[in-house]
């Protein structure tokens, strides 16, 4: 029933999705785009929209009366104001062959939504005989974005389900026990949506968020439900009573599911504490998906488990027969001895590894989100690449200040304190022309073009200087743009970064505390998963900055790495790398509690944990690939990133680092303070 109503709820949310929320509102980049909006009303460009002509020229009266007549078709309600080159001579919004002209448009709307609204209506209905008209700016970038990204998730849904359930068919050669994880990812997916529409009132729901809760659930929904119904068939198989089999299922792998979704629940959380819409709906959405796939696992799953019973084998697929062998006799088993054999050697080798694939994250670029989030044959991408190529203006990286001065700027004296301070930001290193486009009474938007890209480190050092040129006595100025947003941004997280981390990690080494019984486990994952986590993020740098291998996604050099992606991807990694960590140290726990030997401990958990841990980790390697397949480059960062840290995790950390430094450690490895080593059987706390 819950299912059903989600499910219609969720029908409708396409038409809550916002189009904003990627900068905080108490930002000086947002703040002087509202000023441009409220203090003067014209000389923003919500969109750009180029007019060109391979027979007429802009002097030519015709071309003007095309493009006027054309914008007086615009609908009532949708346009705020315009600028053309005709209505203040402008030659900036001429291109350099004379064929073209930019007209800037405000559109109508209180925000970013409503505006992308205005523009779905004035697109169709601006025409021009024997004129084509492309659509620049960031409305018609964001829409761009927004159509692409929801396209992509439709499509890799119908090829990621299919995937997945083949991959479960392998792993548990059996059909009815294969789709039960697909049932439990797909109904994670659907009644998460259905909340989300629920909080769209609330929560600032970005388009982008349908597509990360799409893969996250897929990925973690099957993952939970993987670890409780293989549990169960190993339990069926050893104790023969089904209800006996369901407790015990409950009480070990439930049991560890509940806490790694609490654990990672908390993480997702984490994004709350920044004032961006769409870290805080990601934030949302993450922890809805991710609590629904832990509680369906130890509710809905273990009682259809109880219905089914020995039928959760039915539909099986013949293999040949293989000779069973001992836990401790396992290939896994044998995997581990040999690496804690010499663990030094894996630690040394396995760090020098994961510290050469984090060395490309030193020299990080970031920027903020622009046309080139979009693929190189997309509409908006092709039109704001034109406005960059074809106007002596540039295009969209051009440095936004908005000025107030004291005097009114349509006497003498107030004209002079106008020019005289845009003279004295022309004169700093690094800036071009300027381009005075609009003013009002007391207020006027200036435009500067640099020598360097938006995401160019040496353009936000401009932003400084200009927010640290003193404004018009009396005055006040505010900076905006793309380098704006991303120095703002960048600021912004280097405040908050380091408490949300802090946060996280006493969150995350409590319930690891509490699980484990032990103060030294905890605290080596956490420095575990900072070494994966960097060399995921190295390896994203590595392609997507600076263009190596880029084609195995189907991508492109961008030169930049969105600024709000690290944080995405270090709170959904440190979830997922815990998650796994949990289960690997949960089972070892299980064995040392039994043996009170620490090798042994390692060698029989790793053997038990490996197979299902690596079915698991493919189920989210085969997830991240189909959506990395988006045309949207910050999907596809995420999805990539994820993909790369995942195998790094599963092969890497998983079977060689822990084992290894386990080994080392010894019996420090238990070490509770206070509590008297017990080592029995234990009643409950492992996984599958």
């Amino acid at each position: 029933m819950l299912a059903a109503l989600a499910a219609v709820a969720a029908s409708g949310i396409h038409d809550r999705l916002s189009y904003g929320g990627l900068i905080a509102r108490d930002a000086e980049s947002n703040r002087a785009a509202v000023a441009v909006r409220e203090r003067i009303g014209r000389g923003g460009a919500d969109v750009i929209a180029i007019y060109r002509s391979p027979h007429h020229t802009v002097e030519e009266p015709v071309f003007r009366q095309a493009v006027e007549h054309s914008l007086a078709s615009a609908p009532k309600g949708t346009v705020v104001s315009t600028m053309t080159y005709w209505s203040r001579d402008l030659p900036p919004l001429v291109s350099k062959d004379h064929h073209a002209t930019a007209v800037t448009i405000m559109l109508a709307g209180a925000d970013d939504t409503s505006r992308v609204a205005s523009y779905h209506r004035l697109r169709p209905a601006l025409r021009a005989e024997g004129f084509d008209i492309e659509y620049a700016g960031p409305v018609a970038v964001v829409d761009g974005v927004a159509e692409r990204a929801l396209a992509d998730v439709r499509r890799a849904e119908l090829v990621a389900f299919p995937l997945v359930l083949a991959l479960l068919l392998l792993v548990f050669r059996s059909l009815v026990a294969a789709l039960l994880p697909v049932v439990i990812g797909g109904l994670s997916i659907g009644i998460t949506l259905g909340i989300l529409v629920l909080l769209s009132g609330t929560v600032e729901i970005s388009f982008i968020t349908v597509s990360l809760v799409t893969s996250l659930g897929l990925a973690l929904g099957v993952d939970a439900a993987l670890f409780v119904v293989g549990r169960f068939r190993e339990e069926l198989t050893h104790r023969g009573s089904v209800p006996d089999a369901v407790a015990a299922t409950c009480a070990t792998a439930g049991r560890t599911v509940f806490l790694s979704g609490t654990t990672m629940s908390g993480i997702a959380l984490g994004l709350l504490l920044f004032p961006i819409g769409v870290l805080r709906a990601f934030g949302v959405g993450a922890a809805v998906v991710i609590a629904l796939s832990a509680v369906l696992s130890v509710t809905a799953l273990p009682a259809a488990l109880a219905l089914l019973g020995p039928r959760v084998n039915a539909g099986r697929i013949r293999r040949p027969r293989r000779k069973d062998t001992a836990p401790a006799e396992g290939p896994w088993a044998r995997l581990a001895r040999a690496v804690m054999a010499r663990p030094g050697h894996y630690v040394i080798g396995v760090l020098l590894a994961l510290l050469a694939m984090t060395a490309p994250f030193a020299h990080i670029t970031l920027g903020f989100p622009d046309q080139r989030t979009l693929p190189a044959d997309a509409p908006a991408r092709l039109a704001s690449d034109a406005l960059g190529r074809d106007f002596a203006l540039g295009g969209l990286d051009a440095v936004q200040v908005v000025v107030t001065v004291p005097q009114n700027l349509e006497t003498h004296g107030g004209q002079q304190t106008l020019t005289a301070w845009v003279g004295e930001l022309v004169r700093l290193p690094g800036t071009g022309a300027a381009l005075i486009a609009a003013t009002s009474e007391h207020s006027a938007v200036v435009y500067l073009t640099h020598n360097s890209s938006a995401e160019d480190p040496a353009t936000r050092t401009l932003v400084r200087r200009i927010r640290a040129l003193s404004p018009p006595d009396g005055g006040q100025a505010l900076v905006g743009g793309l380098s704006a947003m991303a120095e703002d941004s960048l600021q912004l997280l280097a405040q908050r970064l380091p408490w949300v981390l802090l946060a996280i990690a006493v969150f995350t080494y409590a319930l690891l505390l509490t699980a484990l019984r032990s103060v030294v486990l905890p605290a080596k994952a956490l420095v575990v998963n900072a070494l994966s986590l960097g060399a995921s993020f190295g390896a994203l740098v590595w392609m997507f900055q600076d263009g190596h291998l880029t084609w195995l996604v189907s991508g492109e050099r961008i030169g930049y790495v969105d600024v709000a992606q690290p944080v995405i991807m270090l709170i959904l990694l440190i979830g997922l790398s815990m998650d796994y960590e949990f289960f690997l140290l949960s089972r070892i726990r299980e064995q040392y509690d039994a043996t009170g030997d620490n090798t042994v401990a390692v060698a029989v958990g790793l053997q038990r944990s490996a197979p299902v841990i690596t079915a698991a980790a493919a189920v989210v390697l085969v997830v991240s690939a189909v959506f990395a397949t988006s045309s949207v480059n910050m999907v596809k960062e995420l999805c990539v990133g994820m993909f790369i840290a995942i195998a790094l995790d599963a092969t890497l950390v998983r079977a060689l680092l822990v084992p290894a430094t386990m080994r080392l450690l010894g019996r420090a490895n238990w070490w509770l303070p206070g509590a008297e080593q017990r080592h029995r059987p234990c009643s409950g706390g492992d996984l599958a």
